[in-house]
């Protein structure tokens, strides 16, 4: 596993945007998915504790429970790992490094990011002289 994560963290491209335009129903999206993986987490990790403590450990029925829990746990973290803004944005940079690509962006967005891109395409052409 470690060889794969080395070789995954080189190959892997990233674009930092300090000024992504995230709309309301992303920021939503967003804290919805924070308290549903840490409540998963805590419900979880709580359940495997109770439970492997309350239940007796020679019943069947105690393995089950805390298997059960463990995946609840499992799923938070899930969950959990999925709140980052460029997942929520559904953002990916292209193979060559190149481009920033959205799967399904607000029309909002696309025309404030196409306004955006314009102004800086311009402003390169264009250089103010000091």
């Amino acid at each position: 596993m470690l060889p794969f994560a080395i070789v995954a963290s080189v190959l892997q491209k990233r674009v930092r945007v300090p000024n992504w335009p995230f709309c309301a129903k992303c920021g939503r999206l967003r804290v919805r998915r924070v308290f549903s993986g840490i409540g998963l987490m805590l419900l979880g990790f709580v359940g495997v504790v109770g439970f492997s403590v309350a239940l007796p450990p020679e019943s069947s029925a105690t393995a089950v429970v805390v298997i059960f829990c463990l995946l609840v746990l499992f799923t938070g973290l899930v969950i959990a790992g999925m709140t980052g803004w460029a997942t929520v944005a559904s953002a990916y940079v292209s193979m060559d490094g190149t481009t920033l690509h959205v799967r399904r962006p607000h029309p909002r967005f696309a025309e404030k990011t196409a306004t955006t891109c314009e102004r800086l395409v311009a402003s390169r052409q264009n250089p103010v002289s000091q």
